[in-house]
């Protein structure tokens, strides 16, 4: 059976932030889910951390998953997964995006705007914010990001930011850190990789940039790379 990859998106983004890792990973035999995180019943102003890490968890548990992919929070939420999901569903490597680390590290990532209940990023949104956060993508990949940003449950980035305590994953790890990240710094990426012992990949370009911006293909190939060892895959 094809290896199979599942990938979490970050805060205000979506599954589908991720066509270029998918349409990489596709090209070399494996399957591929990246789902919507969705609101709480109560809605956004109700979402907290954890309705986030049991859609996770229930999405590495629906079917066989060798890795478990997360970029920013995205990435927090994978790591939070590992320590609840089944131990005879438990994926066999995770690669990190930029990831909101836990608890001690998260403390040397800046704070975020996220007072109220909802951060209005897609109902309030400009395009010229998409522009800043994506200055290495084409005009039409900013187009299609703007129409596609989130807005996002405030409570979820603070609890996020606060920093969780978890236990160390336990699989195979790699971090792949943007070199001018300002949201997670890559001094801070690297002390984290460092201190679980995961493999670090550094890549240049900001926040997004491995994922949806000009480090984009490059971060899956590395990843791919990466991953063929340590799965032993053909």
């Amino acid at each position: 059976m094809n290896p199979r990859a599942l990938f979490l998106h970050g805060a205000g983004a979506w599954g589908g932030q991720w066509v270029i890792w998918r349409r990489l990973f596709e090209a070399e035999g494996w399957q591929v889910d990246a789902p919507d995180f969705e609101p709480a019943a109560g809605g956004l102003a109700a979402t907290r951390l954890d309705d986030y890490v049991a859609q996770a968890v229930d999405a590495v548990e629906a079917a066989p998953v060798d890795v478990l992919v997360g970029a920013s929070l995205g990435g927090l939420l994978a790591v939070a997964a590992m320590a609840r999901v089944a131990t005879v569903s438990r994926p066999r490597a995770l690669v990190l995006v930029n990831p909101l680390p836990p608890s001690p590290w998260a403390a040397a990532v800046p704070s975020v705007d996220a007072f109220g209940d909802v951060v209005p990023w897609r109902s309030q949104g400009r395009f010229a914010s998409t522009q800043r956060a994506l200055p290495e993508a084409g005009f039409a990949e900013q187009q299609q990001a703007f129409r596609h940003w989130r807005d996002e449950s405030a409570a979820v980035l603070r609890e996020a930011h606060a920093g969780l305590l978890l236990p160390d994953a336990g699989v195979p790890t790699l971090v792949i850190a943007s070199d001018t990240d300002d949201d997670v710094p890559p001094a801070a990426s690297t002390a984290y990789a460092n201190a679980i012992g995961a493999s670090l990949c550094r890549v240049p370009g900001g926040h997004v940039a491995p994922v949806m911006g000009a480090s984009a293909v490059r971060s899956a190939q590395a990843a791919l790379a990466w991953l063929a060892p340590v799965l032993s895959l053909p």
